[in-house]
C-alpha cells in the first residue's frame, strides 16, 4: 500500500488532522495492512490509534484486536510513554467518529472494499 498507507500515518503525526473520506479511507487501509503485514506502530500517536482500534475490534476480530493491542503495548514500553486515554484519543483528533471507525475496519476486516 506504500504512500496511501503512509499518508495515514503522516496525517496524524502533523496534529490533528482535518477527517474526510478519503483520510478515513486511508487510515482504515493503513489499519488493515498494519495487521496483515504485522507492522509495529512507529509513534505514540500511531500506537494510541492502534490500542483504540484494538478495542473496537476486539468482539468480532480477536486476532486483529490482540494484534494492534500487543504492538501498541510493546511501543509503549520500548519508548517509555504512556498511551492516551480512549476519551483522549478522541479529544486530540486522532479518530473522529469511534462508530464509524468501527463500522469502516468491520467493512474491510470483511473484505468490502468500498462503502
Amino acid at each position: 500500500m506504500g504512500n496511501r498507507a503512509d499518508s495515514a500515518w503522516e496525517c496524524l503525526q502533523e496534529g490533528a488532522p482535518v477527517w474526510t473520506r478519503a483520510s478515513e479511507a486511508s487510515l482504515v487501509a493503513s489499519l488493515v495492512d498494519a495487521v496483515a503485514q504485522q507492522r509495529a506502530p512507529m509513534s505514540d500517536r500511531e500506537a494510541d490509534v492502534y490500542r483504540f482500534s484494538a478495542q473496537l475490534l476486539k468482539s468480532r476480530y480477536q486476532h486483529a484486536a490482540t494484534f494492534l493491542n500487543d504492538a501498541a503495548r510493546q511501543f509503549y514500553e520500548a519508548a517509555n510513554v504512556l498511551p492516551r486515554s480512549f476519551p483522549q484519543v478522541l479529544a486530540d483528533g486522532l479518530v473522529d467518529d469511534a462508530a464509524r471507525l468501527r463500522h469502516l475496519l468491520e467493512k474491510r476486516m470483511d473484505g468490502v472494499r468500498a462503502w
